[in-house]
C-alpha cells in the first residue's frame, strides 16, 4: 500500500517581489547584451497553488530589422505567441503513450511494425535487436544526432520521408546503447500516430490534448492564430550589436512537424507544465485521468536513458572535481539532479529563429517557461537562474518532498524506540526480522548506542523526548532522528532534521553510518538513529543504527 504526504495545511508561498525583481533582470539583459530579440516568461504555479502563472515578465520587441523594431512591432508580452520548437516532442510522446494505454501499441513494438517504410531504415549491426517505438521516445535507437539538418525539414511530406526512410539512415551508435538525440526519431513517432489513428498526428495532438486543456493558443500552424501576437522569429548573423537579428520566414507543417512544430503561449505551456507535473503532486492518484493516466505522465519524467556528460575541468592537481549533475532522457522530456535543486524535469528547444524553454522542481511543481524569437537564446541557464533565485527569496516555493511513513513503520519505530530506552526484548522478539540478531547481537547494539550517546556527551534520558511522528521521513520505511550532542543543547535540545541531499536515501544513510563510524570522535557530535523496514507488506524492522555524527 503506498502512502504519500497530503497536501500542504497551509496556502502555498507566493513568489517575494524581489525574487519577481531579479528574474526580470535575468531575462532584461539579454535584451540590452542583444543575445535575444525578444522574451516572454513566466513562473509557472506548483502543486499547492491554485495559480498556474505565479509572475510573468517581457522583454525586448516582436519583430527587428537593422536593429529596430519594424513598423507596427510591439514589444513582446504575456500574450505573444512564439515557437516552441521540441518542447512540441512531449506532445508527440504523451500521444504515443496514450495510444499505448489504450492498447493499439506496445512501446516495444519495432517501429516497422507501425511504420513499414522504416523496414530497412536502421544501420545496425547484425547482432543488435530491432529499433523499438521506446528507443525513439528516449533518444536510444542510435540515429544520428541531427541537428540543424532536422531543423530545416519541418515540411517535408509523407511520400518525401518515406523515400528518405528508404533509402537508410546512418547511425552514430548499436541501438539501445547510448544516448544520442535525434529529431528524425520524433518525426517517426509522428507518422506512427498517422498510421494507428488514420488522421495526421497534428489533428490527434490537438485533440487529444490541446482542446482539451483549453490551450487555444497553441497550433501547428498560424492560419488559425492571432498574427497581431506572432513573434517573428531571427536569425543571429555575425554582429554583436542589435542589428544581428534577421527575421526569416516561418515553415510550414510537415512530418518533422512531430519533432518541433508548436507555436503557444506561456501561458498555455504552463497549462501545459501543470498537467505534466501534476503526475507527481501528493493527491495525484486522485486527479483526472481521462486525457493521460498520471502513472504515464510521470512515466515520461523518468530517466529512461542516460545522458552522459563531460566532467568539470581538472583543477590544479589536474583531477576533474567530477560532474554537477545527473542527466538523463524520459520519454520527450529531459530529466536533470541539481546539488542545489534536486530533480527537474525539462525539455529545450531550438529552432530557426526561435528558442524555448520549460523546466519544473519535481517536487514542487514550481516551473519556469521562457519563450524567445531569436535563435540560441540561453533560456536554459536562465531558467536554472530563475529556480535558483526563487529557492533563496523563499525555500518553501521548492520544498523537497517529505514522505508519509507507513502505518506499520511508525507502529515498529514506537516499539524501537522504546527498546533502545531499555524496555525488555520482547519487544526485539515482536519486531525485529530474522537478519538483526544475525548481524548485530542485541547486547553489540546496546554498547554502540552507549558508545554513540558518550561521542554526543549524552546520556540515556536523551532519548526520552523522541517520537515515532518526530523522526524526518526519509522514505515510507526509513526514519531518521538526530538528537543534539551536549554542546549544542544551549542552542536547541530537540530533534533535528539533518541536511538532505537529493539521491537514495537509503544508500546515503549507508555511507553517512560508515563514515560516522570511522570518524576519530574528535569535535562537536550528534545522535543519530535510523530505522529501516524490510521490504514485506506486514514488515519488521531490518536496521536499527545508533552512531554519532559530526555536528551540522
Amino acid at each position: 500500500m503506498q502512502h504519500t504526504a497530503p497536501g500542504p495545511a497551509a496556502p502555498a508561498p507566493a513568489v517575494p517581489q524581489q525574487a519577481i525583481d531579479e528574474i526580470a533582470a535575468l531575462y532584461e539583459k539579454t535584451i540590452t547584451d542583444h543575445q535575444i530579440a525578444g522574451v516572454t516568461w513566466a513562473i509557472v504555479g506548483g502543486h499547492g497553488h491554485d495559480e498556474a502563472v505565479l509572475a510573468h515578465g517581457a522583454a525586448g520587441h516582436r519583430e527587428l530589422e537593422d536593429g529596430e523594431p519594424t513598423p507596427g512591432s510591439t514589444p513582446m508580452g504575456r500574450g505573444s505567441i512564439s515557437r516552441i520548437a521540441s518542447l512540441t516532442k512531449s506532445f508527440t510522446a504523451a500521444t504515443i503513450l496514450a495510444l499505448r494505454d489504450e492498447g493499439r501499441l506496445r512501446l516495444d513494438d519495432p517501429v516497422e511494425q507501425h511504420l513499414p517504410e522504416a523496414a530497412d531504415a536502421f544501420d545496425s549491426p547484425a547482432d543488435a535487436r530491432p529499433v523499438t517505438l521506446r528507443d525513439l521516445l528516449s533518444m536510444n535507437s542510435g540515429l544520428v544526432t541531427d541537428n540543424p539538418w532536422g531543423d530545416r525539414q519541418e515540411s517535408m511530406t509523407r511520400e518525401a520521408f518515406a523515400q528518405l526512410l528508404q533509402g537508410g539512415l546512418g547511425r552514430s551508435n548499436t541501438p539501445g546503447t547510448r544516448y544520442e538525440y535525434s529529431n528524425t526519431g520524433f518525426a517517426m513517432l509522428g507518422r506512427v500516430i498517422d498510421e494507428i489513428t488514420g488522421r495526421d498526428y497534428t489533428v490527434e495532438i490537438h485533440e487529444r490534448f490541446l482542446d482539451p486543456l483549453g490551450m487555444v493558443d497553441t497550433a501547428f500552424e498560424t492560419s488559425g492564430l492571432d498574427l497581431a501576437r506572432l513573434a517573428t522569429g531571427h536569425r543571429l548573423n555575425e554582429r554583436s550589436d542589435a542589428t544581428r537579428f534577421e527575421a526569416v520566414p516561418f515553415d510550414l507543417p510537415g512530418v518533422y512537424g512531430a519533432m518541433a512544430g508548436l507555436y503557444s503561449t506561456v501561458d498555455d505551456i504552463a497549462t501545459w507544465v501543470r498537467f505534466l507535473a501534476a503526475a507527481d503532486a501528493p493527491d495525484a492518484a486522485g486527479r483526472s485521468q481521462d486525457l493521460l493516466s498520471t502513472g504515464s505522465r510521470r512515466e515520461m519524467q523518468q530517466i529512461h536513458r542516460h545522458h552522459v556528460l563531460p566532467p568539470l575541468p581538472a583543477g590544479t592537481d589536474g583531477t576533474s572535481p567530477g560532474f554537477d549533475r545527473i542527466r538523463g532522457y524520459g520519454y520527450g522530456l529531459a530529466v536533470d539532479v541539481l546539488p542545489d535543486l534536486g530533480e527537474l524535469v525539462s525539455h529545450s528547444g531550438g529552432y530557426p529563429g526561435y528558442g524555448a524553454f520549460m523546466q519544473w522542481h519535481r517536487d514542487s511543481g514550481v516551473g519556469v517557461v521562457a519563450l524567445a524569437n531569436s535563435k540560441y537564446a540561453p533560456l536554459g541557464v536562465l531558467s536554472v537562474q530563475a529556480l535558483q533565485i526563487l529557492a533563496k527569496h523563499e525555500p518553501r516555493l521548492l520544498a523537497d518532498r517529505i514522505p508519509t511513513p507507513a502505518p506499520r513503520t511508525l507502529q515498529a519505530a514506537g516499539a524501537a524506540l522504546d527498546w533502545l530506552r531499555g524496555a525488555g526484548d520482547a519487544l526485539a522478539d515482536t519486531w525485529f526480522a530474522d537478519n538483526m540478531d544475525l548481524d548485530i547481537s542485541r547486547a553489540e547494539r546496546r554498547r554502540r548506542l552507549e558508545q554513540a550517546l558518550e561521542q554526543a556527551g549524552l546520556e540515556l534520558g536523551a532519548l526520552g523526548s523522541l517520537t515515532p511522528e518526530g523522526a524526518v521521513p526519509l522514505s515510507q520505511t526509513h526514519l531518521r532522528w538526530t538528537v543534539p550532542g551536549a554542546q549544542q543543547e544551549e542552542e536547541s535540545s530537540e530533534p533535528t532534521q539533518a541536511p538532505r541531499r537529493p539521491g537514495a536515501p537509503g544508500d546515503q544513510a549507508k555511507h553517512e553510518s560508515a563514515d560516522s563510524a570511522r570518524d576519530g570522535g574528535d569535535g562537536a557530535k550528534d545522535l543519530r538513529i535510523d530505522l529501516q523496514m524490510d521490504p514485506r507488506r506486514e514488515a519488521l524492522v531490518q536496521g536499527l543504527d545508533t552512531v554519532a555524527v559530526p555536528r551540522a
